[in-house]
């Protein structure tokens, strides 16, 4: 499968989008969409989970064929006017950008929000569960209170900022409001998590750094039904 990234104007994402799939036939074409990436906005003391695009005035495209798909899309007068005055640029993606994205926003294309919990109070230790544990050794810099954690990576030849979304342990077993939806917050359930450590250097500046990764056993006594906020944690 060939990937392609679209560049367009920020906030033309999901117009360009809507076009290809009104405009282009389905057999052209495996999928179009847009990495959303969930965020904790922290709102009045609440944690507020939404989706905003990963990348900005980026759409992304698969197919097997190129060349049908992109004589058609020449021949639409939305993509040529938008290809005509710049608006519209097509690039390939190489392959370890593609293993990348698919392993951060999984097959619905969305960068779900990962867990950061400390071992102890007073400890240096964290936990790391879900996409950030890709990205341990690019973090920039991670902010508890607004709860994201600045991340570099570098993507199609560029330096790409990647804020991520993050829970801490004051958001696991409370009430949050999740897409616009209160749910209640679960303890993660993913089958391995990887151990951050964070210390300051000579400058009293924050470095962290990357431990292993920890496998953990599923227990009998937790196998039960859980939510759908559950479901979602478990897949991060």
């Amino acid at each position: 499968m060939l990937w392609y990234k679209l560049k367009t104007w920020y906030g033309g994402e999901e117009a360009l989008v809507k076009e290809i799939r009104r405009t282009v036939p389905p057999y052209m074409y495996d999928d179009v969409f847009v990495v959303y990436n969930e965020r904790n906005l922290r709102r009045q003391r609440q944690t507020v989970i939404e989706t905003e695009p990963l990348f900005r005035g980026c759409v992304f495209l698969t197919c097997t064929n190129t060349e049908p798909l992109f004589r058609r899309l020449e021949k639409i007068p939305a993509m040529s006017r938008l290809i005509a005055t710049g608006y519209l640029s097509v690039f390939p993606l190489m392959e370890e950008d593609v293993m990348f994205l698919e392993a951060i926003s999984g097959k619905d294309h969305v960068v779900r929000v990962s867990y950061v919990l400390r071992e102890s109070e007073e400890g240096n230790i964290y936990r790391v569960y879900g996409p950030l544990e890709y990205l341990l050794d690019s973090i920039e810099k991670i902010r508890f209170s607004s709860r994201f954690a600045k991340t570099h990576k570098t993507l199609w030849g560029e330096d790409v900022v990647l804020p991520l979304g993050i829970l801490a342990n004051e958001d696991v077993g409370v009430n949050i409001l999740y897409h616009g939806r209160e749910v209640l917050s679960e303890p993660p359930t993913a089958r391995h998590y990887t151990l951050l450590e964070v210390k300051k250097d000579e400058t009293g500046k924050n470095v962290y750094r990357a431990g292993g990764q920890v496998t953990v056993l599923p227990r009998e006594d937790s196998v039960q039904p859980r939510k759908e906020y559950g479901k979602r944690a478990a897949a991060l």
